[in-house]
């Protein structure tokens, strides 16, 4: 009949974009800032004094105005890109990180025996 109306704020929450390499290296850094302080909860994430700070700094630093859960978000995907990091580092050898283009560096040839092997 009408369309589905939801005024839930969590359903017109705006995504975070994350187009600015050096804003992840940012984020990465007040986070090691926050865990230093002791301001870590448990499994390795941050209490709420620790979230509290992070999201005044981040934006106050980025002039972005990101909330605890996107910011949140972008702690799991990097958790996420973390644990594959550790994956491939165990598993092959001669392999970097382009801090620029936020990728992994590998060669050509390593590129290539990976995209024959999926």
């Amino acid at each position: 009949m009408g369309k589905n109306t939801n005024s839930n704020s969590e359903a017109n929450k705006t995504r975070a974009v994350w187009g600015d390499p050096s804003w992840t290296t940012t984020f990465c850094n007040l986070c090691v800032e926050e865990i230093e302080a002791g301001n870590k909860g448990i499994f390795a994430t941050l209490n709420a004094k620790g979230w509290s700070n992070l999201v005044i700094k981040f934006c106050d630093e980025i002039s972005l105005n990101y909330d605890k859960e996107q910011l949140k978000c972008r702690w799991d995907v990097l958790k996420v890109d973390w644990r594959v990091w550790e994956k491939l580092k165990g598993l092959d050898t001669n392999l970097g990180w382009d801090v620029v283009k936020g990728t992994i560096d590998a060669s050509d040839d390593w590129w290539d025996m990976k995209l024959k092997v999926s």
